[in-house]
Parts: structure tokens; C-alpha cells; sequence
């Protein structure tokens, strides 16, 4: 099945499940978000930037320039290639496993179509991804758990960044505390939904980022009320670039990250503006 009948095919099931996330206004935005992405990889190494080491290079969705993303090998991938962390996106299913997908839905990266807080863990597995650079590789590709994902990291010695989504699983939050301490892997958490944050903030002391387009005033206010915090931007966001709300969030003892760099100007951009945990899609060490 092509890409464009797959999304056909499971717009009814995802817009069941992400509302607004299909509405007419965002069509142009999600045509162009399902086209793989002509990434360049490069490297710090022979810059200015090779043995930064307060450079803090995090893998987007994992290394998903070279292997699709969210899955083990691209977790694998991100390893071998050194990066300091691997940043994840993930849902908790009708069973109650843990598993690494960006969307809600199975839709863009699967060849079925799945709403996956909706699905048990079994069902998810008759899916086979699909959708991503060199996924003619990986033959067979089912979705990752959380846990392969954590077990990934503490093999490669990588920080695990990971992404809590649409804040219907506060509740179960300390099962994923209980993971990374299982398996001894440092983590950060981020969010866009500041309550997502302040919840792990209640069960763990790992680093908690306030996920955001453009920073502003109130966002810094925020993330001020917690502990070991910071702000996550948009790196491509222009309100960003100068550096001014950037240098305002460090000014109050925040932790600055952004999301997500697609280049080398833009990591040395960010890392000259005084951003030391930059999320790339291919730009390694």
C-alpha cells in the first residue's frame, strides 16, 4: 500500500483518537511531515565544536537518518554513532505495555493502521513499519517497547530523553521511573503539557523540560518552579535565533535543550547561544 492510501485509509481511526490533529487547517502541514526528509549527515568532528564536552548531542527519534525512526535500530544506530542521549516519544497500550512511536496512531510509519492507546501490545505486533530511511534493511520491523528502548541505552551508555505523550497516563508514570532504574540509564523528560513534568517531578529527581515553539515569559516562569528544569525549543522557531529569551531562560537557572537541528550551523548556532543539549536528526560527534 502507497503512503498516500495508507493515510487515507487511517484517517477515520486517527482523527478518532487525535481530534484536532486532522483538522482541514493542518492538511498542507501533515502532507509534508509524511515525506521523508532528505537529511545530510555531518559531523562536529574538525569543527570548532569536536571535544565540546558540555556539547550534549541527542539523537531525534533516534538516529533517523540512517534507520527509521523510533525503532530498535535506530537506537542501535544512535550507539554506534556516540551520541551523549537517544530521545524517544511514547504510549502506554490497552495492556499496559510501554512502547517508542511518535503519532498516536500506527498510521504514517505502519502498514496497518492502529490507534495505539487503543490496541493491546499483541495487536500493535501484527503491524510491520513501513515508512523511514533504509527501512528496506530491516525487514519485518515491529514496534519497539520502552524497555528495548532503555535496555538500548544502557548498552550503548546513552542519556535517555523521553517524550511523554498526550498526558493520559500520569498515573502510570513510575513505571517508566522503575525501568530506567532496572536497568541504570540517567534520563530527562520532557513535555509539552507542563502537568506531565510536575508528575514525574512528584516520583523522581531526573532533569524535566518544558517543551515549546518559541519561548516566552510565562513558559520560563514555569519551569522556574521546579527543580533541575529547563526549556526545550524549537531550534528553526525564528523568535529563538537571536538568543535573547534563550539567554533569559539561562539568566533564571534554567536548563536550555532544543529540537531539532538539521545541520551544522544550526548546532553551532545553538550551542553559541549557550544551549548545551541540542536534539539532532543528523549531526553526530
Amino acid at each position: 500500500m502507497s503512503l498516500a492510501s495508507k493515510i487515507i485509509a487511517g484517517t477515520f481511526c486517527a482523527a478518532a483518537a487525535a481530534g484536532s490533529y486532522f483538522v482541514a487547517k493542518k492538511a498542507i502541514w501533515f502532507k509534508n511531515y509524511c515525506k521523508l526528509a532528505p537529511y545530510t549527515v555531518g559531523s562536529v568532528k574538525g569543527t570548532e565544536l569536536e571535544g565540546k564536552e558540555d556539547l550534549k548531542l541527542t539523537a531525534h527519534r533516534g538516529f533517523r537518518a540512517v534507520a527509521p525512526e523510533n525503532t530498535l535500530p535506530a537506537y542501535e544506530e544512535a550507539g554506534k554513532a556516540g551520541f551523549w542521549g537517544a530521545e524517544c516519544d511514547t504510549y502506554r497500550t490497552a495492556d499496559g505495555v510501554w512502547v517508542v512511536h511518535h503519532d498516536p496512531v500506527t498510521t504514517r510509519v505502519m502498514d496497518k493502521n492502529y490507534v495505539i492507546e487503543f490496541s493491546s501490545y499483541d495487536t500493535l505486533l501484527k503491524a510491520t513499519v513501513d515508512f523511514g530511511h533504509n527501512v528496506d534493511k530491516y525487514p519485518d520491523l515491529k514496534i519497539c517497547t520502552l524497555e528495548d528502548y532503555i535496555k538500548k541505552c544502557a548498552e550503548y551508555g546513552m542519556h535517555a530523553v523521553i517524550e511523554l505523550k498526550y498526558n493520559r497516563n500520569r498515573n502510570h508514570y513510575g513505571e517508566i521511573v522503575e525501568m530506567l532504574k532496572k536497568y541504570n540509564v540517567d534520563a530527562s523528560f520532557i513535555a509539552f503539557d507542563f502537568e506531565d513534568i510536575v508528575e514525574i517531578r512528584k516520583i523522581s529527581d531526573y532533569m524535566v523540560f518544558l517543551l515549546v515553539e518559541d519561548i516566552k515569559d510565562e513558559d520560563i516562569e514555569k519551569a522556574r518552579t521546579l527543580e533541575n528544569s529547563g526549556i526545550s525549543y524549537d531550534c528553526d522557531d525564528e523568535k529563538n535565533r537571536d538568543g535573547v529569551m534563550i539567554k533569559k531562560a539561562l539568566d533564571a537557572g534554567l536548563h536550555t535543550a532544543c529540537w531539532s537541528a538539521k545541520d551544522f550551523e544550526t548546532v553551532k548556532l545553538m550551542y553559541d547561544l549557550g544551549t548545551q543539549y541540542i536534539t539532532t536528526d543528523c549531526i553526530t560527534y
